[in-house]
This record gives structure tokens, C-alpha cells and sequence, in this order.
């Protein structure tokens, strides 16, 4: 995450906008934020964190009073407006927090308004506040340890317990994708639903017997041998059925044949008759139908064009009548026509007269409203010169209350130094009841073990006081007692059973009689077994005496086991406790040395100031209110001054130019004499110039349309004349060609053998298609020769074959008994191949299903062992502890050069930080005891390692990180070891951000900030390269 703007505006003693803009200060590296103590150099990280996560450690949202506390107590409005960049693309985000003070209720600030950008191109779009969170990587509490890190937790990861760094390791570099106990889990469930399954199916498949497959295929040989003959059998019975068949069809195809050329020898005497009367028609149709059809038309042309021209001739003649009555009435109308301009130019004059008669009455009443105006003018001017007099009195009484009124940031920053020591006191009371409930159970776990270990100690074995390794010895050392015990016993117990077989034996022994073990006939001194079975039952007593201490002391080892997890958990605990204790009292010390204010010392003093503020500032507030309201009517009068003056210019401008364009009008009168219309009013004058415009309109309208017409009659008359004309020609050429035709028809009929024209018309008359009559004749003659010539070819073939229906019928009979015969073998044949084909199938799904079992079956044992392996986040930690090892070396790298080769970082088996000394002959010892310089160098190490591996993990460009370090409890040595060492980081591409009261670091961080607590107007940022 690096920064690019903050803009700050009424947060803690920031009262007035300050933006900072990041972008130079950036740039150089290293830079810092210096200021004396309570200038608001932290508010500037706060501000940062507040934005991105809407937290704040400083202040709770109920008893604390959050957003009221947060807000600056001369501001009424709070602003924070934060643009960062991250990631690899390095997105631009926006965080915005706005909020604002009751105006009713001071004491009461509403929840802030907090909303979130990311831009896209040059646009903002809104985004979820939880988006910013995901860009950065880091939840608030990492953010705090590694990019932002407020004052006194610099060296919080160096000093963090196992447990709490282990957390922040898997948090900041998601080693939770390492949790792999559930995954193995699910997989083992699965695995084992799937092995139930096999199981399953295997139980399904039963008993497979594969000796069964050699016996279905003897079964198939044997049929498909039968099967064979039968198909022999009846392929040539099928032979001689479809020689007997042919010849059936070959019968009936020759009947049939005859029977159709019968049918189409009938037809033929028709078709010949049809054939002549076509080729008569062609005839009539080649020699007269062009020369009838022509003659046709033109009788039809010259009746049409004889009736046309008579009607032609009606219409010319009543075409000159209404042009004689056209030119009359126009010749009459013209002497009006030629004087309509003078009766325009009169109505246009009138019009002018009635502009004129407005206009007088315009310029009466303006004369009357500028006088008014200027009346209201001055009475107006004079309100706003009493208003400001008295505005002024107040304002000068309102500057003297502003300054009597207190240092509210001072006051401010001592509300928030005896907030800070409250939490801290609560955190401490907090910390003692926790210390007191792991002592309670502490003492109550050894009271356990007192119980636990009773006997012994009362026998004076162990003692009350002695270590869980100590006890631990001992009881082990008493098990292998029991244990070397029962050995011993269990050799007695061997050797009496062998005297108790001995004594069997030696009972049996007769003199001269042979020893069965031995051979020996003489026996001297037999063994007597006497007490055997007594001492017999005195070693199994013992036994189980033993066997039931052995139980007992195990147990005991067990319970001693969880007591002591339970003791070393609370004994972890309580360092943690006693750590976080000395921490936090430490802070409250360091604390109580920045209290400055001697006139403050008692809370109630503190109270007192603040009461008195108030009041002052409801009087201040009071003052503003009235001074307001005054402003706010003198700027209403001005504003209306301002109106009235120029509504005043604009009517004494309409003035003007009404009564000279009034003089201009009366200039261009001609025609009429202003002096005969005084005592017409506007309505007689204004109906007199309608009058003579309707004249003039009329009288132009009547000669344009009387005009118009007469030449439109003009044109249709010229025009009718013209067709007149022609089709008189036309229709003498048309009787000239039909005498013509009738000539070549008397020619042609001469040449024919047709009586007459009439004799013509009626074949010509008769409806037939030529076409499709000849394609008839042509397809049955050509259909009767190939009947005549299909007939003929198959009665040859036939010759002198005879069909034998009944012998034909008794062979089918016989083929289908076979065929019925040969279905049966044939579905017996496909059964037997079914079962065939499943019990191979069953025999390979089977092979099949025993192999995946087996896979499973291993795969469980497998997934067993891993489940073991990531039982209870033990890979988890693991990988934790790499990481935490590569972060030290990575520290290493720098805190050993820091230190000039005299110290090293490493890591406890525990997780824990050490320092190895190489001054004093490369011996550990704990982080505690380096110096304060040193634990600022190991500090910043592992800050800048961190930094490193979160730049990795967000994939940003630029490595950054804040430190808000006071350094003023620094002795001089120290400070020099760490001003050493911040000049080192100039030479690398990274960025740190140093917050500090200290002069000397100031002095040697050139590119810095400067903060300044203005009791006027809040804290001031002022910029190095500008002073």
C-alpha cells in the first residue's frame, strides 16, 4: 500500500482542511512527520487506518463517545479523504469518512458516512468497504504490525508470545491453504463410500463359476453345426420356390400385356379421326386467323375513333364559348387591378397610426413608473447603510468573545491524555483478574497432584515440592520395578510347575521299574514336592498384586500427564499475562511522564474548563447566529438595490426609445393626416384598415383567378384541336387496311377448299389445344407400339413352360416348417451367446472391481497415515515455523550488519526470539537485555523483512511502511544507533515514514512534514521543501 493524498478537516486538532500529498514525500524514501507532542502527528496515521478499516484503538463507539471525541470542538463537519495505491497493477482506491455535529445538540455527532472507490480509467466507481481490506492483504491487526505501526507496538512482533506470532504468521501469509486435516478427512470419507460401494457391487455379482464359458461354447459348435444343415436344406428347396415363381410372374405379366394391347386396338380409330381434324384446324389457323383477327381490330379502331371525334368536337366548341366569357369578365375587372396598390399603401399608413396611438400611451406610463422607482431607490439605500453600522458593533463585540475563549486543542488533547491513562488502568485491571483466575487454577492443578501423589508422599518417597520430571522418574523407576518383579515371578513360577511335573513323575517310580526320564531301574534318592500348590497360590497373589500397581502407577502417570499440560498451559499463560503487564505498565508510565499541564492536575479542574468553554462558545455561537442573520438581510436589501437600480435603467432606456421610435413613425405618414383620426378611437381605425385590405385582396384574387383560367381554357382548346385533328387522319388510314384484308381473305378462300369465311370461324371457333392433342395422338401410338412389341417378347419367352400351382404350394408348406425349425435352433443359439457375452462381461467388471478395491484399500492406508500427520494444524504450524525462520534470516541479513557482526537473531525450538552474542564467545541470550538502541535495530529488521514478504505477497511495486516511534526516552547513544541506522535505508529502493518529536531527526531527515498546533485554527502541516 503506498500513499498518494490525505485530506484531514475537523479529526481530533486538525480544525481547518489540510491536504498532504504523499507523492514527494514518497519519492525521497525516507521521510518524516515531526511536531512537539500533542501537534497531531499520530491523528495523520489514525486518520489512514480510520479510512481504510472505519477502526480505531484509541477510542470505543459506546463509552467513549467515538465520533464525538473524534471530532475537532470548533468544527461542526469531519472530513478524512485517503486515495492509496496497491497490488500489482498498482489500483487506485479511495477511502471517504464524512460526518456532522448536531446544530440543535453540540454534544451529539452522528454515525460517519463512510463509503470506498477504486478507479477505473478517470472515473470513481463505488466499491464495498470490505474491497479494501482484500487490495491491501492485511487485516487491521497485521496492518498495525507491519505498515502502520502506532507508538509503543514497534517492538510488539519481536516481543509477541508464540501463540499470538504463530496467529499473525498463518494470518499475514495464508497458511491456512496448509490446513489440509479436513480435505485428507473428506477424502478418506469418500474413499471408504467408495470401497462400500465396490463392496457392494462385488456382493451383487456373486459366485462367478468361469468353467461355464467352455461349456456355452461346446453349446454353440453343436448348433451352429445343426443351424448349417438346415441352411443347406433350405437354400435349395428356396432355389427350385423361385424358379416355379418366375415362372408364375412370367404367365401373368403375358395375360396382363395382352389385355392392354386388346384395350388399345379398340381406341385406335378414334385416335385417327382426332388426327385429321387437328391437321384441319393448323390449316384454317395458318391461312385466315391473322387475317380475321387483324380485321377484327381495325373495325373495333375505326368505332372507337368515329365516336371520339364527334365527342371531341362538342367539347371544342363548348371550350370558345367560356373563353369569350373569360376575356369579357377580365376586362371588366382590370381598371380596379391596376389602382389595388393605392388602397395597400393606405391600410399600411393606419397600421402605422395605431402604433403611434400605443405608443403614447406607453410613454405616459413609463414616465410614471421611473419616478416611482427612484423614490424606492434611495429609501432602499439608506436601510442598507443603518444595517452595516449596527453589523459592524457586532462584529467587533463578537471578536472580543472569540478571544477570551480557551485552547480548546489543549483542552482537547488532556481529555484524550486522561482517556488514554483510563484505558490503560482498565487494561491493567483487566490483565490482574485474569493473573488471579490462572493462579486460582494453578494452585487448584497442584492441589490435584497433591491428591493425585498422596501415598507417595506420605510414605516420604516423593515430596510435595518436587519438579513433574522429578515425579516422573520416580514412577518410572517404580514400574520397572514391578516390571523386573514379574520377571522374577514369572521364573519361580516356571520352576515350581517344573518340580510339581517332577514330583508327578517321581510318585509313578517303581524300584527296577525305568525312570521315564532317565531309563534308570534304580532309583536312590527320589524327589518328595511338598507345599507346591501353597506356594503356587502365593506367586499368582503376588502377581496380581502387581499387576494391579502397575495399573495404578500407569494411571497415575496419565493423570500427572494431563495435570501437567494443564499446569504448563496456566504457567505460559501468566508469563503472557506478567508480559503484557509489564508492557502496559510501562506504557502508563511513559504515559504519565507526558502529562504537562500543572493547572490540570484533578479531573474536575479539566471539567470546570470545559463547562466554562461551553458556555463561552453558546455565547460565541449566539453572536455568530445574529451576526448571520444581519448579513443575511443586508445582503437580501443589496440584492434587491441592485434589482431596483437596474429595472430602474432598463425603463428609463424603454422611455427613450419609445418616444424616438414615436417621432420616427409620425415622420413616415404620406397618405393620410394624423389630425382627422384624433377622435377615431383604435377599434374604428383598426376596422376601417381591415376594410381596405379585404378590397385589396378580393380585388387581386378575382383578376388571378379569372387570368388563370382563361389560359388553362386557352391551353385545353389548343390542345383539343390538335387531337382533333389527327385521329380524323387516323381513321381514314384504318378503313383503307380493312378493305385490304377482306381482299387477301376472298384470295386465300379462292385457294381452299373451304366453302366460305363462316366455315372458317366455326373450326377456327371450336376450343382445342394443339399442342396437347397432337402430344396425345403421338404417346398412344407410341404407347400401342411398345404394348404390340412387350407382348410379343414375352410370349416368346414363356414358349412352352407350364405353372403347377399345387406342387408350388405344397414346397412353401415345406419351407416354412424347416424355416419355424431353424428360428428355434437360431434363438436358442442367441441366448446361449447372450449368457456367453454377459458372463465375460461379469468375469472382466469383476477382475475390474477386485483391482479397484485393492487401489482403495491401500489408498485408505495411505490417507490414514496423512490424517494422522495433519491432525490438530501440526503441518500448519510447521509451515508456520519455516516461515518464521526464513522471516529471521531475512532480518538477520541487515541486524547483523547493523550490529557491526557483534549480534545475530534466531529462533527457539518454542518459536521464540534469541540473540546470539558473538562478543562474548557466540552465546545465546534473551531479546530482553539488548539495549534500547539494539532492540530498535532488531525491531526494525524484522519490520522491514515483514514488509518485504508482504510486498511479495500483494505483488506491489514499492515496499512502504510508517513508524510512529516517539524516541524521546531514548538516551543519547541509543539515538544515535537509530539515526545510524535509518540513514542506512536511503540507499534502498523503499519507502519509511518516521514519526517523531526528536529535534536531532528532524535535523537529519531532510524531506519531512511539519506539524504545528495553532490554537485558531488547529494543526497546521507545513512541507520542508517549502520553508
Amino acid at each position: 500500500m503506498i500513499p498518494i493524498e490525505l485530506t484531514i478537516e475537523g479529526l481530533y486538532s486538525y480544525q481547518k482542511r489540510q491536504t498532504i500529498d504523499f507523492r514527494k514525500l514518497t519519492d525521497a524514501g525516507l521521510f518524516g512527520i515531526f511536531g512537539t507532542v500533542g501537534s497531531g502527528k499520530s491523528s495523520i496515521l489514525e486518520a489512514i487506518t480510520y479510512a481504510i478499516y472505519g477502526k480505531t484503538d484509541k477510542l470505543n463507539i459506546s463509552g467513549d463517545n467515538r465520533y464525538y471525541n473524534m471530532m475537532n470542538l470548533k468544527s461542526d463537519e469531519l472530513l478524512i479523504d485517503f486515495i492509496f495505491e496497491t497490488g500489482k497493477d498498482s489500483n487506485s482506491y479511495r477511502a471517504i469518512v464524512k460526518g456532522k455535529r448536531n446544530r440543535k445538540r453540540f454534544e451529539e455527532v452522528k454515525t460517519l458516512d463512510h463509503t470506498a472507490y477504486r478507479k477505473m480509467g478517470n472515473e470513481w466507481i463505488p466499491v464495498e468497504i470490505s474491497e479494501l481490506e482484500k487490495a491491501i492483504g492485511l487485516n487491521y491487526v497485521n496492518f498495525k504490525r507491519t505498515i502502520i505501526i502506532p507508538q509503543g507496538q514497534f517492538q510488539e512482533f519481536l516481543q509477541l508470545g508464540n501463540k499470538d506470532r504463530t496467529t499473525m504468521m498463518k494470518e499475514l501469509f495464508n497458511l491456512q491453504k496448509y490446513e489440509f486435516f479436513h480435505k485428507v478427512a473428506s477424502l478418506e470419507s469418500k474413499n471408504n463410500n467408495r470401497k462400500n460401494h465396490l463392496d457392494g457391487q462385488l456382493q451383487q455379482l456373486g459366485q462367478i463359476d468361469p468353467e461355464q464359458i467352455n461349456i456355452y461354447s461346446k453349446k454353440l459348435l453343436d448348433l451352429d453345426k445343426i443351424i448349417g444343415e438346415f441352411n443347406y436344406k433350405v437354400a435349395g428347396l428356396k432355389k427350385e420356390d423361385e424358379e416355379l415363381r418366375k415362372i408364375m410372374e412370367l404367365i401373368q405379366k403375358r395375360d396382363k400385356a395382352e389385355r392392354n394391347l386388346n384395350v388399345l386396338i379398340k381406341q385406335e380409330p378414334e385416335y385417327k379421326q382426332l388426327k385429321i381434324e387437328i391437321e384441319r384446324y393448323e390449316l384454317c389457323a395458318m391461312s385466315f386467323k391473322h387475317l380475321l383477327d387483324s380485321l377484327k381490330e381495325y373495325r373495333s379502331k375505326v368505332q372507337s375513333r368515329s365516336e371520339l371525334i364527334e365527342s371531341d368536337k362538342i367539347k371544342l366548341e363548348t371550350l370558345n364559348k367560356n373563353i369569350k366569357k373569360l376575356e369579357k369578365e377580365l376586362g371588366d375587372l382590370k381598371p380596379q387591378y391596376e389602382k389595388r396598390d393605392e388602397l395597400k399603401r393606405k391600410a399600411d399608413e393606419l397600421d402605422t397610426l395605431l402604433k403611434i396611438k400605443q405608443l403614447d400611451k406607453s410613454v405616459k406610463e413609463l414616465e410614471s413608473r421611473v419616478e416611482k422607482g427612484a423614490d424606492f431607490w434611495k429609501k432602499t439605500e439608506r436601510n442598507v447603510g443603518d444595517l452595516k453600522e449596527e453589523n459592524d458593533k457586532l462584529d467587533v463585540n463578537l471578536t472580543e468573545l472569540r478571544k477570551n475563549l480557551p485552547d480548546i486543542a489543549l483542552l482537547s488533547n488532556i481529555r484524550n491524555w486522561y482517556n488514554e491513562k483510563n484505558l490503560i488502568e482498565r487494561q491493567i485491571s483487566d490483565i490482574n483478574r485474569e493473573i488471579d483466575k490462572y493462579k486460582a487454577k494453578q494452585n487448584e492443578l497442584i492441589n490435584k497432584k497433591n491428591i493425585l501423589l498422596k501415598d507417595y508422599i506420605q510414605k516420604g518417597e516423593i515430596s510435595a515440592d518436587m519438579s513433574f520430571d522429578d515425579y516422573y522418574h520416580y514412577l518410572e523407576i517404580s514400574l520397572d520395578n514391578i516390571k523386573k518383579r514379574q520377571s522374577e515371578l514369572r521364573v519361580q513360577e516356571g520352576h515350581v510347575l517344573v518340580k510339581a511335573k517332577l514330583g508327578a513323575y517321581a510318585e509313578n517310580l517303581q524300584e527296577n521299574s525305568p525312570c521315564p526320564l532317565c531309563g534308570s531301574l534304580h532309583h536312590p534318592d527320589i524327589f518328595r514336592s511338598e507345599d507346591i500348590e501353597e506356594h503356587l497360590e502365593s506367586i499368582n497373589t503376588e502377581k496380581t498384586e502387581l499387576e494391579k500397581e502397575f495399573d495404578t502407577t500407569s494411571s497415575i502417570i496419565r493423570q500427572l500427564n494431563l495435570i501437567e499440560a494443564g499446569y504448563n498451559e496456566t504457567v505460559n499463560h501468566l508469563e503472557e499475562l506478567s508480559k503484557s503487564k509489564n508492557q502496559i505498565t510501562n506504557n502508563l508510565s511513559v504515559h504519565l511522564k507526558l502529562f504537562v499541564w500543572d493547572k490540570f492536575r484533578r479531573v474536575e479542574e479539566l471539567d470546570s474548563a470545559f463547562s466554562e468553554m461551553e458556555l463561552k462558545q453558546a455565547k460565541i455561537k449566539s453572536c455568530e447566529l445574529e451576526l448571520q442573520e444581519r448579513a443575511k438581510e443586508i445582503k437580501n436589501l443589496e440584492k434587491t438595490l441592485e434589482l431596483a437600480r437596474v429595472k430602474l435603467e432598463n425603463l428609463r432606456k424603454e422611455l427613450t426609445e419609445n418616444k424616438t421610435e414615436l417621432l420616427t413613425l409620425k415622420g413616415q405618414l404620406r397618405i393620410i393626416e394624423v389630425e382627422k383620426y384624433n377622435e377615431l378611437n383604435e377599434v374604428a381605425i383598426y376596422e376601417e384598415q381591415t376594410k381596405l385590405i379585404k378590397e385589396h385582396d378580393r380585388i387581386e384574387k378575382a383578376y388571378t383567378i379569372d387570368n388563370d383560367n382563361l389560359q388553362e381554357e386557352r391551353k385545353k382548346r389548343d390542345l383539343l384541336k390538335g387531337r382533333l385533328d389527327t385521329n380524323v387522319i387516323e381513321l381514314e388510314n384504318e378503313k383503307s387496311a380493312i378493305v385490304k384484308i377482306e381482299k387477301d381473305i376472298d384470295s386465300e378462300l379462292a385457294n381452299s377448299d373451304f366453302k366460305s369465311v363462316e366455315e372458317v370461324k366455326t373450326i377456327l371457333s371450336e376450343s382445342i389445344n394443339i399442342q396437347n392433342e397432337k402430344k396425345r395422338v403421338d404417346q398412344f401410338y407410341k404407347t400401342l407400339l411398345e404394348n404390340r412389341t412387350s407382348f410379343e417378347h414375352i410370349n416368346k419367352e414363356v414358349g412352352g413352360q407350364i405353372y403347377d400351382k399345387v406342387y408350388h404350394d405344397k414346397l412353401n408348406s415345406e419351407i416354412r416348417l424347416i424355416n419355424d425349425q431353424l428360428d428355434m435352433f437360431i434363438k436358442e443359439r442367441v441366448e446361449i451367446e447372450i449368457n456367453l457375452k454377459n458372463l465375460k462381461k461379469n468375469i472382466e467388471i469383476h477382475n475390474q472391481l477386485r483391482k479397484e478395491l485393492e487401489d482403495v484399500e491401500h489408498r485408505s492406508e495411505n490417507l490414514k497415515t496423512m490424517k494422522s500427520l495433519f491432525k490438530a494444524s501440526g503441518f500448519v504450524n510447521y509451515i508456520s515455523s519455516v516461515y518464521l525462520q526464513n522471516l529471521c534470516n531475512a532480518a538477520n541479513d541487515r541486524f547483523f550488519q547493523l550490529t557491526r557482526q557483534k549480534l545475530s537473531l534466531e529462533i527457539t525450538p518454542e518459536n521464540n526470539f534469541q540473540i546470539r552474542d558473538y562478543m562474548n564467545g557466540g552465546k545465546e541470550r534473551s531479546v530482553k537485555t539488548l539495549s534500547g538502541g539494539q532492540t530498535f535495530q532488531a525491531s526494525l529488521s524484522l519490520a522491514l523483512a515483514l514488509a518485504d514478504n508482504i510486498q511479495k505477497i500483494t505483488q506491489s511495486h514499492q515496499n512502504f511502511f510508517f513508524l510512529d516511534e516517539g524516541f524521546g526516552s531514548l538516551d543519547r547513544e541509543a539515538l544515535s544507533v537509530v539515526l545510524d541506522t535509518l540513514k542506512t535505508l536511503r540507499k534502498e529502493n523503499r519507502t519509511v515514514g518516521i514519526i517523531s518529536h526528536v529535534e536531532e531527526m528532524q535535523q537529519e531527515i531532510e524531506v519531512h512534514l511539519r506539524i504545528e498546533n495553532s490554537s485558531e485554527r488547529g494543526s497546521i502541516v507545513h512541507y520542508s521543501w517549502e520553508e
